[in-house]
């Protein structure tokens, strides 16, 4: 499960469409989704993109001109195509050809959206879009989404702190190290804390809840403690860092401990304290990882610069 939308563009005149990718972008990111465009200028292009690169399956969705120049036509584009992944999505479109459905029929093509390059070929995008991901975006698979939204952001958090840490001097260095060891010993009194309270449990529900490790939590205020000893703790992005552990990590602790309610074909989730994930919220859920992945990306960026 991921949060990006990656969308493979054939088209040969990419500047006369930058209006229509710009509207599928922010159309998209309403849904909570991120719209990745690689843009090619030929059927051989993207035929190699598809072919070639063991990620290919990772598009989501072809948009396709009929006019590409002096190559091979948009209609062939189509065949090849679906010889490669037969079952892919795909939007077939010209400013030009009116009878773009023939050409899908006569070659025998099937699972081709058609759609006239004008005001409404961004609606009919993502139109397709909103099919694909009805059902990533129910409820139960957009758990899913958050874990591994949130996993990336981890993965951006430790960057952060690597970087962080190697463009430090020694004595700061030794700073964040002691800070590290300081909450180690926390840890530890909390683990015999909670070990000398393990060994007088009455039932195995009061097992639950017991997590004395260094957590995602405790990265997230390392960092914040290796930036501020490095003079490089922000007014900007202190409490962007403070939000995400406040905000999102709770919810993403949540989710990893939901309760499944099934009715029928219905599927509701619900947190350990009975409130339920709903659609809208879930959404929402989208929408924040969004702006926090732009935010540890560009953090991630800044820092590793900095170390370099």
């Amino acid at each position: 499960m991921r949060i990006d939308f990656n969308l493979l563009w054939v088209e040969d005149h990419q500047d006369n469409v930058q209006a229509y990718r710009k509207k599928i972008e922010n159309l998209m990111r309403r849904e909570g989704f991120r719209l990745q465009v690689v843009f090619v200028n030929s059927v051989a292009e993207a035929t190699k993109i598809l072919s070639e690169d063991i990620y290919g399956d990772h598009i989501d969705m072809i948009l396709m001109d009929y006019d590409l120049g002096a190559g091979p036509k948009g209609d062939e584009g189509l065949r090849q195509v679906k010889n490669i992944f037969p079952f892919k999505e795909v939007v077939f479109y010209s400013s030009q050809a009116d009878n773009l459905a023939d050409m899908v029929a006569n070659k025998k093509i099937q699972g081709v959206y058609i759609a006239p390059r004008d005001e409404l070929f961004p609606d009919t995008v993502v139109g397709v879009f909103e099919e694909l991901v009805k059902k990533v975006v129910d409820i139960d698979h957009s758990r899913g989404i958050v874990m591994g939204a949130t996993s990336d952001i981890d993965h951006l958090v430790n960057g952060c702190l690597v970087s962080t840490y190697d463009d430090c001097s020694g004595d700061t260095q030794g700073q964040v190290l002691q800070a590290a060891f300081k909450r180690l010993i926390q840890i530890k009194e909390r683990f015999d804390k909670n070990f000398e309270e393990i060994q007088g449990i009455k039932h195995v529900s009061d097992l639950f809840g017991k997590h004395a490790v260094y957590t995602s939590v405790d990265r997230l205020n390392l960092l914040r403690k290796a930036l501020k000893f490095q003079g490089n703790l922000s007014e900007e992005n202190d409490p962007e860092i403070q939000r995400y552990v406040n905000e999102i990590i709770p919810l993403r602790n949540d989710l990893a401990h939901v309760r499944v309610k099934t009715e029928g074909f219905s599927r509701k989730l619900f947190d350990r304290k009975g409130k339920e994930f709903t659609s809208d919220a879930m959404k929402n859920l989208r929408l924040e990882l969004l702006e926090f992945q732009n935010f540890f990306e560009t953090l991630f960026d800044k820092v590793k610069q900095k170390a370099s």
